[in-house]
């Protein structure tokens, strides 16, 4: 499925700037990433065990790297530690 979206000029800025920065390669993962992150906003948060997302950070850690918060969410779902 194809979607297309205009953004107003302040978003397509930001966007802009994050690709500029190295952070996404691309727009379309720009606006993926945004809205991975309203999902993640719709998460019970509450019911997120913290030692669990600590773990995960640790692990990270070691491999020597940095995990970013989708990534902890999608190892929290996998684990059964928080339900969207």
């Amino acid at each position: 499925m194809t979607i297309t979206v205009t953004l107003k000029d302040e978003i397509a800025q930001i966007v802009e700037r994050q690709i500029a920065a190295g952070r996404y390669p691309d727009a379309q993962s720009a606006v993926t990433a945004a809205l991975m992150l309203l999902e993640d906003a719709a998460m019970r948060w509450d019911d997120v065990d913290s030692e669990a997302v600590r773990r995960i950070i640790a692990e990270s850690d070691e491999e020597g790297g940095e995990v970013p918060l989708d990534e902890v969410v999608s190892r929290l779902r996998a684990k059964g530690l928080s339900e969207p």
